[in-house]
């Protein structure tokens, strides 16, 4: 082996092993679809993964509704509903001709209720908590009362955030954060609705991922509720 080419392996180690000291990214791509909703008892949803590179998969939306009412099919309103647009959705119109109603699920800045989310791809999991889970009713002719019709089509978001001790078999060890978006569709506001998420993804790294105050949170959270 010449001198020069002594010289140049060191080199090329150099180049391409920083990526491997910096640890792994990994960039995931999913589409949802299930069902479940917000005002149903228990509020969560659940489905299967229909495409992006968590294809195939299932996955599962959790609200914690604990100190939510349950609706008493003897009286003839839905006290869970109303329960939930009472206290989570506030009314927009600052933009003419786009007139809304729109809840955080957990309310910002509040951390409550607790939105978790758990996705699973060939018998490994990643997984956390929802930043915010927003759901948009649009009030189509701009009378402050929410109609039926536009209860059947809502919008939804979602601002992922991946725990390191959530993940488990090749995710294990990483944590990050993502974004989905996609629509709820239903007729009756008491059964569960079709959710659709068109476009999401994650970002994904294993390293730099020491539990955050979030995450502290969250872990505390969760133990009072187990009380």
């Amino acid at each position: 082996m010449s001198a020069l080419l002594r010289k140049a392996i060191p080199i090329l180690l150099i180049l391409t092993c920083p990526v491997w000291a910096n640890g792994a990214i990994r960039n995931e791509t999913f589409k949802l679809s299930g069902f479940g909703g917000y005002s149903v008892t228990p509020a969560e949803f659940d489905g299967s993964m229909t495409a992006g590179t968590l294809y195939p998969g299932t996955f599962v939306i959790d609200i914690d509704d604990v100190i939510w009412p349950v609706d008493n099919p003897a009286t003839p309103q839905n006290e869970r509903w109303a329960y939930v647009f009472a206290n989570y959705f506030r009314y927009d119109n600052s933009q003419p001709g786009a007139e809304k109603w729109t809840a955080y699920f957990p309310p910002l800045p509040v951390q409550l209720p607790v939105v978790t989310w758990s996705f699973y791809h060939n018998g490994d999991k990643v997984g956390g908590i929802l930043q915010s889970l927003i759901v948009t009713i649009s009030d189509k002719n701009a009378n402050h009362v929410v109609d039926p019709s536009e209860l059947n089509i809502q919008a939804v978001a979602g601002n992922l955030v991946a725990h390191i001790e959530q993940g488990t078999g090749i995710y294990e060890g990483f944590c990050g954060q993502g974004s989905m978006n996609g629509t709820l569709q239903g007729y009756d506001i008491s059964q569960p609705y079709v959710l659709t998420i068109s476009t999401g993804s994650l970002l994904l790294r294993n390293f730099s991922c020491a539990v955050s105050v979030e995450e502290r949170t969250w872990g505390a959270v969760k133990e009072m509720y187990s009380e």
